[in-house]
């Protein structure tokens, strides 16, 4: 140490450090607030254009509230259907949901469509489908009293739907004279065991099988013939 020179004290090093801590303090404080705000020309290129954009943003916002998520699509009022530019909704005068019968109908149960069942009330989109699902399976009904058959029904639905149908077009049938063995008709009231009475039965009988020869197999009970007989008929027609 020079002479002249006088050390540092401990209160003089307190001090300093303070002033070092402050200004550290200071220039991070100052680097905080510039990262934190956009520089004016930044701010400008952001803001909106005084012309149009005013418009834009209130339609986004109304599109955003009304759930539309895709610019080109639009909801129409008129018919509450989303549209877009390649869809345009279905023609003029098409009602979505068929209203209900107010009054007795009699319908054709081989010949009525998905739109005509839902319009039957009673019966939704599920029922509708098991409806015609059943009758496919079947080749048609033969009765009405096969809708009792359908899955879910049950007997206070029954006696609700069954005052609307007839069965006025026959199901379809698959005459005993016609029958080849080597290619029976599958149907679901056939079982394993009667499938192969009718096929011996084939060809024991050829075209002059009828229900009097089947009902001598074991296979096959008068319940049997009465149920089948409407599917597989024959010119007897001896199924009592």
């Amino acid at each position: 140490m020079r002479q002249g020179d006088h050390p540092i004290g401990k209160a003089e090093r307190i001090v300093l450090m303070l002033l070092v801590i402050v200004l550290s303090s200071a220039l991070a404080l100052y680097a905080w607030t510039q990262y934190r705000s956009p520089s004016p020309r930044a701010v400008a290129a952001l803001a909106p254009s005084p012309s149009s954009d005013s418009t834009t943003a209130s339609a986004s916002s109304s599109a955003l509230r009304q759930g539309v998520h895709s610019a080109p699509e639009r909801r129409d009022s008129a018919q509450r259907l989303v549209t877009s530019p390649d869809y345009v909704g279905p023609p003029a005068g098409t009602e979505r949901t068929a209203a209900k019968y107010t009054h007795y109908v009699s319908l054709d149960l081989n010949a009525v469509d998905s739109l005509t069942l839902l319009r039957v009330p009673g019966i939704g989109p599920a029922f509708a489908h098991r409806i015609l699902s059943l009758r496919s399976r079947l080749g048609g009904y033969y009765t009405v009293l096969q809708l009792q058959e359908v899955y879910g029904m049950d007997a206070d639905r029954f006696v609700q739907l069954r005052p609307w149908f007839a069965v006025r077009t026959p199901p379809r049938q698959h005459p005993l004279s016609a029958l080849r063995a080597d290619s029976l008709p599958w149907h679901p009231y056939l079982n394993r065991a009667q499938l192969q009475g009718l096929r011996l039965g084939v060809l024991r009988q050829g075209h002059r099988l009828s229900w009097r020869h089947l009902r001598q197999s074991p296979a096959f009970s008068r319940e049997d013939s009465i149920r089948l007989a409407p599917y597989f008929p024959d010119s007897l027609h001896s199924v009592h």
